[in-house]
């Protein structure tokens, strides 16, 4: 299997766009490729979920964490720099839709040899015991496809629960949702690796050859052009959450394509925010010239 060189990135935007460029450009032709990669702090969610219903509205509020949507399905993930993300990337099959097994059993057999007697559950997770470390997604353009996901090692897992947590008002969405499940770390299990990069290093060894892809020039500035022009958006990251009903004591806010379709409130007329993105820093400069800007702002968002 080849490694792929991802320049020793963590920003999470780059690492999403390198795997689309991927799964839609490489040669897949007798060539399996992995690539292993480490994010900063970030919450990625899964193509088809509403990012309102999935992320607890203190961070969205807060700006202290980035916000990602990948190109696969599946629920939505935390990840810092205490994950390690796998990647792999081959030639379509229809054998290898939802074959998480035919995928995912390198990566048990690594952590076996590194003393962690995992498996996988019916859900297509890694566990270790009755614990999740891993959780998995796909995609495919029927040209190639990708099965990716992450490995918990030491991971802020008090953040991870916060900023996934159900949020304390109703939220109406078709959106596909997350299951929840108990997680715990790798490093709880083993102490063979005390770092990530020992981690990220003992997989390398394990599920890569001696062959390494570095892109070219040209291939990175389409890779960072695709970060820019998709994965940091507005448009793709908020954008495309299925239509969202949030319903806050006096308001009832609905929201189609990332955009304020109708807000109802007893207490204020708030038509200026038709149209308007629902996201924090939108809604508040949106809000800024309002009698009350402040009070309404902590209600409607």
């Amino acid at each position: 299997m080849i490694l792929v060189d991802n320049r020793n990135n963590t920003d999470p935007y780059i690492n999403l766009a390198i795997e689309e460029y991927l799964v839609r450009y490489a040669d897949c032709i007798g060539k399996d490729y992995v690539l292993l990669y480490v994010n900063e702090a970030c919450i990625v969610v899964g193509k088809n979920q509403s990012i309102y219903k999935e992320i607890n509205f203190e961070y969205l509020r807060n700006g202290k964490l980035k916000f990602c949507r990948r190109i696969s399905g599946g629920g939505t993930v935390y990840h810092d720099i205490g994950n390690v993300c796998f990647a792999f990337i081959s030639r379509f099959s229809e054998q290898k839709i939802n074959n998480y097994r035919f995928f995912n059993q390198p990566v048990v057999n690594a952590l076996a040899e590194a003393g962690v007697t995992a498996e996988m559950d019916v859900r297509n997770n890694i566990l270790f015991g009755t614990k999740k470390i891993s959780g998995s997604a796909q995609f495919t353009d029927r040209k190639n496809i990708i099965s990716h996901g992450t490995i918990l090692f030491n991971a802020d897992l008090n953040t991870l629960r916060s900023c996934l947590a159900e949020n304390d008002f109703k939220i109406e969405t078709r959106a596909v949702g997350s299951v929840k499940s108990s997680v715990m770390n790798l490093m709880e299990a083993t102490d063979k690796f005390s770092l990530v990069e020992e981690l990220k290093g003992f997989l390398v060894q394990h599920l890569a050859g001696e062959e390494v892809y570095s892109f070219s020039n040209e291939e990175w500035y389409a890779i960072q052009n695709l970060a820019d022009e998709k994965f940091r958006t507005l448009e793709w990251i908020y954008g495309k959450s299925p239509a969202t009903k949030i319903i806050k004591d006096e308001f009832e806010v609905e929201v189609v394509d990332g955009k304020v379709v109708s807000v109802q409130s007893a207490k204020w007329s708030l038509s200026n925010l038709i149209g308007v993105p629902y996201q924090f820093n939108e809604i508040q400069n949106a809000l800024n010239s309002s009698p009350h800007a402040s009070e309404i702002l902590k209600a409607v968002f």
